[in-house]
C-alpha cells in the first residue's frame, strides 16, 4: 500500500454532531482501499469537532475549520488539504452499508475513464420512493451532454477538480449539478450502480414541499437560463439549519 492515500474523502460539515458519527463509523468499516478523511467544518457550535476526534484511532482523519460560506466553499476548502489522487465528497448525513463502497467507486470510475461519478442514490423508509425518482431522472440525464448528480455523493479526479477550479462558490443551491455538468460532459460522467449510499430523509421531512419547489426551480434556471443566473442565487438555501438526529 502506498504512503499517500489513493482517495481523499471530503466531508463538509456545519453543526452535524448527531449525524457525522454514523458516516464516520461506516467509513471505518471500508475495506481494500487506502483513503483519508477530511472534515471541512464551518465553525460548528454543536460539538462536531469533538465527535470527529473520537474517530482518530479508527480512521486517518483530519479536521479543518473555515467560515460558513456554503457547501461549495466547504468542499473546496476541504479539497485544499487532500492528498489523494481521487476525491470523494460525502454529505455528513449520508449513510453507507457496503464495506466496498469506496473500492467499487474507484474501480468502476477508472474502468469507464470517467472524470466524475456517483453511486446509486437511495433512502430508507418512506423517502425511498422520492429519492428513487430523483435518481432515475439524474441517471437519464447522465446519457446527455449535461449530466447532473446530487452533492450527497460525488467522486472526482483530483487533478481534474483542480484544473476546473472546483465547485462554483458563487452558487449556493445547485452547485453540485453545475460541477457535474462542467466536468462530466462528453461521456466523462456516470453512475456506479453496483453500490449505493443512503440519503438521510431529514431534508424531506423538514422541508418536503419547499425542497421539491426549490429543486424544480433550480432545473428551470439551469435548463432555460444557464448556470450564470444561478450565481445570483435566486433560490435561498440555509446551510447548517436542521434538526438533530434521534439515535436509537
Amino acid at each position: 500500500m502506498s504512503s499517500l492515500p489513493e482517495v481523499s474523502v471530503v466531508i463538509p460539515a456545519y453543526n452535524e454532531a448527531t449525524y457525522i458519527d454514523r458516516l464516520l463509523e461506516a467509513l471505518s468499516k471500508q475495506q481494500d482501499v487506502n483513503f483519508e478523511v477530511i472534515v471541512s467544518d464551518a465553525q460548528s457550535k454543536d460539538g462536531t469537532k469533538e465527535v470527529v476526534n473520537t474517530f482518530k484511532d479508527k480512521l486517518d482523519i483530519k479536521f479543518f475549520e473555515a467560515p460558513p460560506q456554503g457547501p461549495a466553499f466547504g468542499r473546496n476548502q476541504g479539497a485544499k488539504h487532500a492528498t489523494g489522487e481521487w476525491l470523494l465528497f460525502l454529505d455528513a448525513d449520508v449513510d453507507i452499508d457496503d464495506p466496498h463502497f469506496i473500492k467499487l467507486l474507484l474501480k468502476c470510475t477508472k474502468e469507464n475513464n470517467w472524470n466524475t461519478s456517483s453511486a446509486k442514490m437511495t433512502a430508507r423508509g418512506k423517502a425511498a420512493k422520492k429519492y428513487a425518482k430523483l435518481y432515475k431522472y439524474q441517471k437519464l440525464l447522465s446519457h446527455t451532454n449535461r449530466p447532473v448528480a446530487s452533492g450527497y455523493c460525488l467522486f472526482t479526479n483530483a487533478a481534474n477538480f483542480k484544473e476546473n477550479s472546483g465547485f462554483n462558490e458563487k452558487i449556493h443551491f445547485g452547485e453540485d449539478y453545475e460541477y457535474v455538468s462542467r466536468t462530466g460532459k462528453n461521456g466523462k460522467f456516470g453512475f456506479v450502480e453496483s453500490t449505493e449510499f443512503f440519503v438521510d430523509p431529514r431534508r424531506n421531512n423538514e422541508d418536503g414541499l419547499k425542497l421539491t419547489l426549490q429543486g424544480t426551480l433550480n432545473e428551470v434556471y439551469r435548463l432555460f437560463f444557464g448556470y450564470k443566473k444561478l450565481e445570483k442565487n435566486p433560490i435561498k438555501y440555509e446551510f447548517g439549519k436542521h434538526q438533530s438526529r434521534r439515535k436509537k
